[in-house]
């Protein structure tokens, strides 16, 4: 799978100052951290790093990124953006394009993949053009945390499921800032929407408009581990015809949420869930494979799905996205025409098995193996 490169105004909240030879002693022209510690997620090609970069014009007329280079410890390049490829999913508002304006700043999102073992460390190599003139930004190298993430049993039965999620989506999970208690964060950094499928690849039964004709409508909910229930959620009502639902304000926007506490800091949350049907509350000590719950249409949602992710707080919109790894799957197929999912049937794979990875945009999986 192509990684995907976005450029996006946003102000940095902390991570590693790096600068260029020729800047400043006090205050260097242009400046790059990473925004929350990088973890490696383990997928069926190897290990993927999935992070942003911000990167800082501290001077008074705008910088234009020309490329990027993204290296390993011994120096082997990893990914290599040309302005091109910089610009093809920037986001940058005040400068435009790879543009950045003057006192602002870019984010980059990054999606790298390493191989089959991460690197202990990466830096960044930027090229950077201001007024006809050429530099280069040397980074400082930056530590890849080597935690294990959590393996976790999937959070529904059966399937065929989609789990649909894409970096190159403005309003999707990867993009997806939120600011609360003063800081900004990015909980859906890993968050996959899982949508229920038939053979024909339809997601709705018939034409009705109903939220409750979703094959996901209903589904149970399934514990991903032994675990004690950090926070819940009820009590946010949903609209009974799909075109009916509204915008909700944060926090409602998670709708019904089930937050389990898997130790070590990490928290695994259910968003979207059906009114009424939550079974657990604060407190409880709950099992692999327990019913929890039904999926539902609360909160802001286009159509019935569970939005499922893992973070390092049990409030679904106010932690840092961490990845996890499914113990078992199986893979069918990918939908990759993401414009025509939910009425055509998607492109089909030499099934598989996948063993103690993080599914791909548009895999199409069946949760019923041994």
């Amino acid at each position: 799978m192509n990684p995907r490169r976005t450029v996006a105004l946003l102000i940095p909240f902390f991570g590693f100052a790096l600068a260029t030879g020729s800047a400043a002693a006090r205050q260097p022209a242009v400046t790059m951290h990473v925004g929350a510690p990088i973890h490696p997620v383990e997928m069926a090609n190897g290990q993927r790093l999935v992070y942003e970069l911000h990167v800082d014009n501290n001077t008074g007329v705008p910088v234009e990124l020309a490329a990027l280079d993204v290296l390993a410890d011994d120096g082997k390049a990893l990914l290599q953006l040309d302005r091109k490829t910089l610009a093809a999913d920037t986001d940058s508002k005040e400068g435009g394009g790879t543009s950045v304006a003057a006192h602002a700043s870019a984010l980059v999102y990054l999606t790298v993949d390493a191989g089959n073992a991460a690197p202990a460390s990466i830096r960044h190599r930027l090229t950077v053009e201001q007024e006809n003139h050429e530099a280069v930004v040397a980074g400082r190298n930056m530590p890849v945390m080597a935690d294990r993430s959590p393996v976790l049993a999937p959070p529904l039965a059966g399937g065929p499921w989609v789990a649909v999620y894409s970096d190159a989506w403005p309003r999707g999970h990867r993009r997806v800032f939120i600011r609360a208690n003063g800081r900004a964060r990015l909980p859906g950094r890993f968050a996959i929407d899982w949508m229920k499928v038939d053979q024909h690849g339809r997601t709705l039964r018939d034409d009705s408009g109903l939220a409750a004709s979703s094959y996901s409508y209903g589904a149970k909910v399934l514990a991903v581990a032994d675990a004690q229930v950090a926070a819940t959620r009820d009590g946010v009502t949903e609209a009974e015809r799909i075109a009916d639902n509204k915008t909700h304000p944060h926090p409602d926007a998670a709708g019904n949420f089930i937050s389990l506490d898997l130790g070590n800091g990490r928290f695994a949350t259910y968003e979207h869930l059906r009114p009424g049907t939550i079974r657990v509350a604060r407190g409880e000590r709950v099992h692999q494979g327990q019913v929890l719950a039904e999926v539902g249409f609360s909160g802001d949602s286009t159509e019935p799905h569970l939005h499922f992710h893992v973070s390092d707080s049990p409030m679904p919109l106010e932690g840092e996205g961490l990845p996890y790894m499914l113990n078992r799957f199986r893979v069918t197929g990918r939908v990759t025409n993401w414009g025509a999912f939910g009425s055509r049937r998607w492109p089909e794979l030499q099934p598989r098995i996948a063993e103690h990875e993080f599914p791909e945009s548009g895999d199409v999986v069946d949760f019923a193996v041994r």
